[in-house]
């Protein structure tokens, strides 16, 4: 191949890889977030508004080998004779149509008899994983049984309002229930203005989809120092 036409086809290729740097976007973190609580965000000690619940929230558990409790608030199935509240709020951009997901695992389906969220009673588990969530370690667990979603509706970050909701769970037992190994996990997913998702718990944050400049800028620099190059060897 002529000498010339390979300086063509590298000039080329650079001014096609310019313009895929410049037009298509990279993932950047931009901690958006849906946390829950055990308690009124608001009522814990720490920096205000919306302490982190992995560091003020007295139920929050950070490691287990356990995927349905790890990097959760957890409630005691004690506490599940009466119904309780459990908080959810938006950190950083807002939560529209925001959906909070129950999953349950085969021993909590056999020891409940009924669950309801603000007054809704759920009906019906599906089967899988939810299509909206990132991967969870319980979806895979051998004691998954199924999930079920409530619409709690539109959340704000401060200072927007509401930025924070409580959600009661009112759980029927059957009669003579064995709670020993009934799990019950929270999840939440919602979406921006823009339509991105923004994920619930802590380890499913959001990354928004945007162009990072100093990398366009680093590689448009190369393939410029490039094409000046291979411009004059051809001279």
């Amino acid at each position: 191949m002529p000498k010339n036409t390979i300086i063509r086809i590298f000039i080329a290729l650079a001014a096609i890889l310019l313009t895929i740097t410049s037009t298509t976007p990279v993932f950047a973190t931009s901690g958006g977030h849906l946390w829950f609580y055990s308690q009124d965000p608001s009522s814990l000690s720490g920096p205000q508004p919306l302490p982190n619940p992995q560091y003020y929230d007295p139920k929050y558990i950070e490691h287990s080998s356990d995927p349905w409790l790890e990097e959760s608030v957890v409630v005691p199935s004690s506490d599940w004779e009466t119904p309780f509240t459990i908080w959810l709020a938006c950190a950083k951009f807002e939560s529209l149509n925001t959906r909070l997901v129950i999953s349950i695992n085969t021993a909590a389906y056999n020891a409940i008899d009924s669950i309801t969220v603000n007054g809704s009673e759920i009906t019906g588990w599906e089967s899988g994983k939810p299509d909206a969530l990132a991967p969870h370690g319980i979806f895979n667990s051998a004691e998954f049984f199924g999930y079920n979603e409530r619409l709690v509706g539109d959340f704000y970050s401060p200072p927007g309002s509401p930025y924070k909701k409580a959600i009661i769970i009112d759980i029927d037992l059957k009669e003579g229930a064995d709670l020993t190994n009934a799990k019950i996990h929270f999840d939440a997913y919602g979406y921006t203005k823009e339509g991105n998702i923004i994920f619930s718990p802590y380890s499913h944050d959001l990354n928004f989809v945007i162009p990072e400049p100093a990398t366009i800028f680093l590689t448009m620099a190369s393939l410029t120092a490039f094409g000046i190059y291979a411009y004059k060897r051809k001279r």
